[in-house]
């Protein structure tokens, strides 16, 4: 088990392994070099950004060289909402209780029985209440607060998050009849087209992970991170097809993007959309083939890192957090 996995059940250990982590690499790694010694990591070799032919060579040549200020609109967990709004429906929303600035903001006394708290400016920051009443406060707090104090794109490297408020949202808790999270249907697109589909399994409790083709049929052959379960038939959706017309109508603007999205007996909802799977790493080491088969679907952009204006985003994001301050005073619309 890997040592963070083991710290996760001590969050002030946790985040203390985390900020020496960050202000480590802080100090000796320019980005380029932190992804190359991930890719590094992960393949026992650095990656070819001259000639990048697998995806994630190219995902990490597009970290470095390319920018779309789009990026950041869509991977903020708040700000995505009006994109998928215009895009495909207003009914493809998980229902928002409230967007927070502050950990003082946040009145649990007034959420709802069950709830879902997540960090608009990151990865993986969310905390999942099914039932208010067995909450710890105090570990909920010190999470919150760790995560309205830090700038997610140091600890990963990935830019959008370095242009993103730090914000909270409370969204409703989606759930199966017996208050499970629902299966998590991540859908790998490229140039506006699904190309594969990463079904994640049991997220709280045994999480593993099954990779099908648009056909639904599982990828057997493709050996990940994170254990797969062959030991069961998991059947394709309802309103598969719906699925894919969404994720084509949400990517049609990009040359990749992952859109994750839940379905609760054929009712799709959507959970957020992802440019750099995995930090530019993502879980797929045992099958070159497959790297060069996703590779030549990813057509690279242009780069443009040159020309992109750094100091007006980063004002344009001062703005946001006052906008955010001043429009969210009430909360809990039905």
């Amino acid at each position: 088990m890997k040592i963070k996995e083991i710290l996760k059940d001590n969050l002030t250990l946790y985040h203390s392994y985390l900020l020496i982590r960050k202000e480590w690499y802080k100090l000796f790694y320019t980005d380029s070099a932190f992804h190359f010694k991930q890719y590094k990591k992960a393949y026992g070799k650095n990656p070819d950004l001259t000639n990048p032919k697998t995806f994630h060579e190219k995902l990490i040549w597009s970290m470095l060289n390319h920018r779309n200020e789009l990026y950041i609109k869509c991977a903020d967990k708040f700000e995505v909402r009006d994109f998928v709004k215009t895009k495909v429906g207003e009914e493809y929303l998980i229902k928002n209780y409230g967007i927070y600035n502050r950990y003082e903001d946040i009145k649990f006394e007034e959420l709802p029985g069950s709830f879902v708290l997540k960090a608009t400016h990151a990865s993986g920051w969310n905390l999942l209440c099914c039932n208010k009443e067995n909450l710890n406060i105090h570990k909920a707090s010190k999470a919150l607060k760790f995560w309205l104090s830090h700038n997610y794109y140091e600890f990963d490297r990935e830019w959008p998050y370095n242009f993103m408020p730090k914000r909270v949202i409370c969204d409703e808790y989606v759930c199966t009849k017996k208050g499970i999270p629902p299966m998590d249907y991540k859908i790998y697109c490229f140039n506006g087209e699904p190309k594969y589909i990463q079904l994640d399994i049991d997220r709280c409790t045994c999480h593993k992970r099954n990779i099908y083709d648009i056909e639904w049929n599982l990828m057997k052959d493709i050996v990940i991170v994170y254990p797969q379960d062959f030991s069961k038939v998991y059947e394709k959706p309802l309103n598969f097809e719906k699925m894919l017309e969404v994720a084509r109508k949400l990517s049609g603007s990009f040359e990749h993007v992952r859109i994750d999205l839940y379905n609760l007996d054929g009712k799709i909802y959507f959970g957020e959309m992802t440019f750099f799977s995995g930090g530019g790493i993502s879980d797929y080491y045992n099958s070159s083939d497959f790297h060069l088969l996703v590779g030549s679907w990813f057509n690279l952009p242009e780069a443009n890192i040159h020309s992109f204006n750094r100091e007006r985003i980063l004002e344009n994001l001062n703005n946001q957090i006052v906008i955010s301050t001043t429009t969210h005073a009430n909360y809990f619309k039905s």
